[in-house]
């Protein structure tokens, strides 16, 4: 049985797979919304999306102090 984290991870990971631009935190909000429901999923997008950079999936752009962006690691040797 899967945890809600794992859950939400999945669906992050099947996101950066199929998703052809940069990835932002509201981009993960709204996916959240439509597969799990209304809620308040800001910090926990926050935390799926750092929790990806720490996996070597993604790579965060941060330059712009007012948007911070993610992009997939194309050298990482993992599947999404």
């Amino acid at each position: 049985m899967r945890t809600p984290t794992q859950a939400r991870l999945q669906i992050l990971r099947n996101l950066v797979r199929d998703y052809p631009g940069d990835i932002t935190t509201g981009i993960v909000q709204r996916r959240y919304v439509a597969k799990l429901g209304a809620g308040d999923w800001r910090a926990k997008a926050r935390q799926d999306l750092d929790q990806l950079v720490r996996d070597g999936l993604l790579i965060l752009d941060d330059r712009d102090p007012d948007k911070r962006v993610f992009r997939l690691n194309h050298a990482h040797q993992g599947g999404a």
